[in-house]
């Protein structure tokens, strides 16, 4: 399977993207609605015109058609033929292409089986479920036995059960194909099941880019902390730098973190804090060397419960969000109004990057 190469694309809002996905990768592309996603699978593809350069396998298919490039496109609208059964809908591009009978038989045959759909080739779209119906999609994308998948938002318009159920199927298929792909969604936890890579996208630039461990645990711009829902977002004035660390002040407000970036003394950084990486000190238990640089008091203000897991937020020297399961809650026997002394991890603090990230 190929590598993708995109070169200067530009296109409505979108400006001068550059990225590569590697052979075989799943690349997941996460953004807001209107960032500029679909933007990117359809210059990927060439359903749309742009400017700027797509490499497929180090050739430039500029001016070639989608059927040409070898791509196989899941769209977010399906576009399933609806006067068509399902058997009819996977060969529909089977039957353009000039395969005979008993190979286009074969090969819906086939892909039917492995996404488990055989049970439905006799029905038409409008007896299907919306799981259903992503399914059928799929193996009509997969049917001209495609070098690149680009899937656009597959789960969207799903509940929660058939979503997940649908994105575990998705994984299994991409991963026994070994095809190179361009998984498209907003959703995070969806994000880092599926991803090898992930692009954060953000009003049509490309907000970071890595592995999930490395997007999800240090974003390296407030536009991509944000995009996660990190609300612990500061910034100060670089006051000193070590070999290893850095500390950074704002009034009365002083951070030790990992140097990560080149900085130097009297520098401006932002920075952000998971709320996940903020730990309670209790009063008989000894400080961690990774803690206690960046120890604080404060007050619970306020109180959020979810499925699982609730966010606090602490009033101290700034304010902070921190996010804990909820038998830790319980355990602490928090409440509005309680005082208690926090700790931040060294490695959960992020120093946000000024430049672009590819």
């Amino acid at each position: 399977m190929p590598e993708i190469k995109l070169v200067n694309i530009s296109k409505h809002f979108c400006h001068d993207l550059n990225l590569t996905i590697k052979d075989k990768e799943i690349l997941v592309v996460v953004g807001n609605t209107g960032s500029g996603k679909t933007t990117l699978l359809n210059a990927i593809s060439g359903v749309t015109h742009y400017k700027g350069n797509v490499y497929i396998d180090n050739t430039c298919v500029d001016g070639i058609s989608t059927r040409k490039r070898g791509v196989g496109y899941l769209f977010q609208g399906l576009a399933l033929f609806p006067h068509l059964t399902v058997k009819d809908n996977i060969a529909y591009g089977l039957r353009s292409s000039g395969l005979k009978k008993p190979a286009i038989h074969e090969r819906v045959s086939k892909l039917m089986e492995m996404i488990r759909i055989d049970h439905l080739a006799s029905r038409y779209p409008h007896m299907l479920s919306g799981g259903e119906q992503k399914r059928i999609a799929l193996a009509r994308s997969l049917a001209p036995s495609p070098q690149i998948l680009l899937l656009d938002e597959p789960t969207s318009s799903l509940d929660n059960q058939t979503a997940k159920y649908l994105r575990n199927e998705l994984i299994d298929v991409l991963k026994k194909l070994k095809i190179t792909s361009v998984y498209v969604t907003h959703d995070l936890d969806e994000a880092y099941a599926i991803a090898d890579r992930i692009a954060v996208m953000i009003n049509g630039k490309i907000e970071q880019f890595g592995s999930k461990d490395e997007v999800f645990l240090k974003p390296k711009t407030e536009q991509a902390a944000l995009y996660q829902g990190i609300k612990n977002i500061y910034r100060g004035k670089v006051t000193s730098v070590d070999k290893d660390k850095v500390t950074i002040e704002n009034g009365n407000f002083r951070i030790i973190a990992f140097k990560e970036n080149e900085l130097h003394t009297g520098q401006d950084a932002g920075f952000c804090i998971r709320p996940q990486d903020i730990k309670i000190i209790k009063e008989d238990m000894s400080v961690r060397d990774e803690l206690k640089d960046n120890l604080f008091d404060g007050e619970i203000v306020s109180q959020m419960f979810y499925s699982d897991y609730c966010i606090i937020k602490l009033k101290s020297v700034v304010d902070f969000e921190m996010k804990f399961p909820i038998y830790i809650y319980q355990r602490y026997n928090f409440h509005q109004g309680k005082k208690i002394r926090i700790g931040i991890w060294q490695k959960g603090i992020s120093i946000f990057r000024e430049e672009s990230p590819v």
